[in-house]
């Protein structure tokens, strides 16, 4: 075990990254250490558009009035930005199919041509970032979601599957398909340095019901005894953590969803989406990668949602029948309703990332991160590329300056593509994305 300020425990078949320790710093470079903290990424899409009656603030600046879909995220309010009146052109479809090119705008800004074999698209925000600091980390991204399926066939109107269920691109041709079964997220995350020997430990851990962290204890104990108070106290409780997720992983038997088949209603569904906000923030704090996307769904997800309730009766109708809501008021109930939700999905993210101290300056996780989130149309019924809803949270290591309500006018179109031009900037990336022109200042 290499003493270093980002170090592991373990080797070969299980590597367990370890969170900021100031302990292990020479002295001199204490001062300095918060400086050179990574900084992280995630790209969180949810599906259908949202209610944006209810998520649009209705005044601006900092002093904003918080709207009522927006209040699960209250506590956070000087953690993020809510950013209005951008477009995102390049997502209108050839004539119909707007969900499933707006979910391949959703960070390239690039016009996906409509086939379901010949797949053209463009680079993705989160992968112009991957080619600039990708090799800083043992795994250059990660791609999350809850449904899977595969790229074949039309998931659209004509528009192929791939366009549908991926968001993360390399190039116009090649998606990166997400990860969508917790388990197999996990051993990613604490796979070592030698796949063969850790697939052999992966199946031993699973034969014998034991944990990843039975391989690392002896590594683990002797670590405890060079630390500082602060930092063993820091590292029990990491380690803790990556137990009770283990255990919750193997106890809640999460499985990716049938290829082609969201599920009508699935009760760990609720369970399933916090689990993989826990791997995410996971992710970050053992340093095995700093670029995410997540997917809550896929393209024209018809989710239920019977665990909320809307005018007294549970939510059985899919999402996206419901997002057809034709401006009838109990559509709109329910709309408002799985909105909320989505908003308590994002809080929990951003409360386990703000709780995760990193750097003697009293930082946290979320400090050094930037978290966007969108969609792939605004308003559901109307399928426009306009006006979409927009959340960046985190303050990006300090080059962001959150806690803000941002309104672009209508007649200024403009673009999503310059925002996130601006996030990849965060960790140091440059470049161009789809229709962009140049990163937005003022964020």
């Amino acid at each position: 075990m290499k003493a270093t300020r980002r170090t592991f425990l373990g080797g070969s078949a299980v590597a367990v990254g370890l969170p900021f320790l100031e302990s292990l710093l020479p002295r001199q470079a204490r001062a300095q250490a918060g400086a050179g903290l990574p900084r992280r990424l995630i790209f969180y899409w949810v599906p259908n558009g949202i209610y944006m009656q209810k998520f649009r603030p209705t005044t601006t600046g900092a002093n904003y009035q918080t709207p009522p879909l927006l209040s699960p995220l209250e506590a956070f309010r000087a953690d993020l930005s809510v950013v209005t009146g951008l477009e995102n052109a390049p997502a209108k479809p050839d004539g119909v199919g707007d969900h499933a090119a707006g979910t391949a705008a959703f960070i390239t800004c690039a016009h996906a041509n409509k086939s379901q074999t010949d797949i053209r698209l463009g680079i993705s925000a989160d992968q112009l970032a991957v080619n600039q600091i990708g090799k800083l980390t043992r795994l250059p991204s990660l791609q999350l979601g809850i449904a899977g399926g595969s790229t074949a066939g039309d998931c659209d109107s004509g528009y192929g599957c791939a366009y549908a269920r991926n968001i993360s691109w390399t190039g116009p041709s090649t998606p990166l398909p997400k990860l969508t079964d917790a388990r197999t997220v996990f051993n990613q995350i604490f796979q070592g340095f030698d796949p063969i020997s850790s697939e052999a430990e992966i199946a031993k851990r699973q034969a014998y019901s034991k944990s990843v962290l039975d391989s690392v204890t002896e590594d683990a104990n002797g670590l405890l005894l060079k630390l500082g108070r602060s930092d063993s106290l820091k590292v029990q409780e990491y380690l803790t953590g990556i137990r009770e997720l283990e255990r919750q992983i193997a106890d809640t038997s999460l499985r990716a969803c049938s290829p082609g088949v969201e599920p009508a209603a699935n009760p760990d569904y609720p369970t399933k989406v916090q689990i993989m906000s826990d791997l995410m923030v996971l992710a970050f704090q053992c340093d095995v990668t700093r670029v995410i996307t997540f997917m809550l769904g896929n393209a024209v997800s018809n989710q239920t949602y019977p665990f909320l309730t809307s005018n007294g009766a549970p939510i059985s109708r899919g999402h996206h029948d419901i997002s057809h809501h034709g401006g009838i008021q109990s559509n709109l109930d329910m709309l408002f309703e799985i909105g909320t939700w989505e908003m308590k999905q994002l809080a929990y993210l951003l409360g386990k990332m703000k709780n995760v101290s990193e750097g003697p300056d009293g930082t946290n996780l979320l400090y050094h991160s930037t978290v966007f989130l969108s969609s792939d149309v605004s308003d559901g019924n109307r399928h426009n590329h306009d006006d979409l809803p927009v959340i960046v949270a985190g303050h990006g290591g300090g080059t962001l300056s959150p806690g803000r309500h941002i309104a672009y006018p209508a007649a200024n179109h403009e673009r999503i593509s310059n925002l996130l031009l601006t996030v990849v900037g965060t960790v140091g990336a440059t470049g161009s994305l789809g229709d962009s022109t140049g990163p937005l200042s003022g964020i």
